[in-house]
């Protein structure tokens, strides 16, 4: 296991990290309680809603979650677990100490369901006045090989902003030929219950569709510099400086020169919406996954 500065020099080196075991056995097992409790409100839920977003095949009878959204919004838990003092030490040590949380979700990767994700940059889809974002992954259930892990694209967020959008529009995905992007050397984010990765905005992943008997569920929480601001969508002031974690709230805007395009139009009101009407894919959804490929999960 590599020590704090190690894991810092790491990442700002190849894009990514992974810190094994990252949270004790009691936080672990306190995120997969309440996790567990807030999908149990999906039964007799129709289709989306505040909350959830929903896998096709969904049934209020048999919930299929896609998304749990914003929840640092839907239970306290999770927005202790934004406010992580150890976690926002690392954080720090790569944007810098004062901290606004930025977005959080929870991506479900249903059992046999969870659809995939194709490959994209976090950047492609809220720039900010500078770069001083990263998001942390943490992970509620344990990442295999099978459920469809997290893949990164090593030393990819040298490769500065890469093209999300096609003919028509802004599609949240990147072509997998796209010169001098490697898919072949990407890596796997995998650990127990407990373990948190975190990327570099411009690190290209995404995600296969899970293969397995059980969920992989993730919490992402999205931080930037309190001096970063979004470049396209307005904030509310009182809420936007709620989410402040470190450090005090400011109005000033620290102005770097970054590669931006802004997201539209967009075809949805999430990557995987957007992700929808892409004609080219890299991963198989689901429904072309053999039955007994399934099954062998």
């Amino acid at each position: 296991m590599m020590d704090l500065d190690d894991s810092i020099a790491f990442y700002l080196e190849h894009g990514y990290v992974i810190l094994p075991q990252f949270l004790d056995a009691d936080e672990t097992a306190a995120l997969r309680e309440v996790t567990d409790r807030v999908a149990a409100g999906a039964f007799g839920v129709e289709g989306a809603n505040p909350v959830f977003d929903f896998e096709p095949g969904h049934t209020a009878a048999e919930p299929l979650i896609q998304r749990i959204k914003k929840p640092n919004r839907v239970d306290p838990l999770y927005d202790a677990m934004a406010r992580h003092q150890r976690l926002l030490a690392v954080i720090g040590q790569v944007i810098g100490a004062n901290i606004r949380l930025n977005h959080t979700k929870i991506n479900m990767k249903t059992a046999r369901a969870g659809s995939p994700l194709e490959w994209h940059q976090d950047w492609a889809f809220a720039p900010h006045t500078n770069m001083a974002t990263i998001v942390a992954s943490m992970m509620i259930d344990e990442c295999t090989p099978e459920n469809g892990p997290v893949l990164v694209v090593p030393d990819s967020h040298k490769l500065g902003l890469l093209e999300h959008h096609d003919a028509e529009g802004f599609v949240g995905a990147i072509r997998s030929d796209t010169a001098g992007l490697d898919l072949n050397s990407a890596v796997p984010l995998l650990g127990p219950a407990g373990t948190v990765a975190l990327h570099h905005p411009l690190t290209v992943h995404g995600s296969a569709a899970n293969l397995s008997g059980g969920a992989r569920r993730i919490l992402f929480l999205e931080y930037a510099a309190s001096d970063a601001f979004p470049l396209f969508y307005p904030v509310e002031w009182g809420e936007y400086n709620a989410r402040i974690v470190a450090g005090p709230e400011t109005s000033k805007a620290r102005l770097e020169p970054v590669e931006v395009k802004l997201p539209f139009p967009a075809p949805g009101s999430s990557i995987y919406k957007t992700q929808a009407r892409l004609e080219s894919r890299f991963f198989a959804p689901v429904s072309a996954v053999p039955a007994s490929a399934k099954m062998a999960g």
